[in-house]
């Protein structure tokens, strides 16, 4: 059947209303099709400033992360370097209570030649494992200067002996020749 365009014959079709509710149709759609491109844009602002601030804030977090670590290991660092301070300070306190002042002087007078008296006798202790001994000698002449840093030298127990000064009876020393030493000691269990 085909459609005429005699709208006074029988049947009578009205498609006006059709028509009308096509048109509100298409009407309404192109309405939520422009609130739905509008809101489109209106998220994808949003979106790309929301984006903005988590990359932001995943760069404070990174360099926070960074500034947590290094401050770590800078700690880290300190607390090893303080605790190897505190370890060779607590060694130096065990070696200065371990030491034999007895084995010491007994060395020393077997040691030192007959002529020779000691006046000051003065330890250092170090990190290493000898200890540096500060020696004031007085002797009779210049002779007994030259044996004891002979006796010295071929003791085991001394090493690195030196002769640091010496003055004589015209220098205002009135019992003899005086002079001073270093020299380390390593005591019998070290040796």
């Amino acid at each position: 059947m085909s459609a005429s365009w005699n709208f006074a014959r029988r049947p009578f079709r009205d498609e006006r209303p059709v028509f009308a509710v096509v048109a509100l149709a298409a009407f309404l759609g192109l309405g939520l099709f422009a609130a739905n491109v509008r809101l489109y844009f209106s998220f994808s602002r949003r979106v790309e400033g929301v984006r903005g601030e988590i990359a932001n804030l995943e760069r404070r977090r990174d360099a926070a992360s960074q500034a947590a670590e290094s401050a770590r290991q800078a700690v880290a660092g300190y607390r090893v370097s303080s605790l190897a301070d505190e370890a060779t300070a607590l060694q130096t306190i065990v070696r200065e209570r371990r030491f034999s002042w007895l084995a010491l002087l007994g060395r020393l007078e077997k040691t030192l030649p007959s002529d020779v008296r000691l006046s000051r006798l003065s330890p250092r202790f170090g990190p290493t494992a000898g200890v540096v001994l500060d020696l004031a000698v007085l002797g009779r002449n210049q002779d007994s200067v030259v044996r004891a840093l002979a006796a010295l030298s071929k003791d085991p127990a001394f090493r690195d002996v030196e002769l640091r000064s010496e003055s004589t009876q015209e220098k205002g020393v009135p019992e003899g020749h005086a002079f001073s030493l270093g020299v380390t000691y390593f005591p019998e269990e070290k040796r």
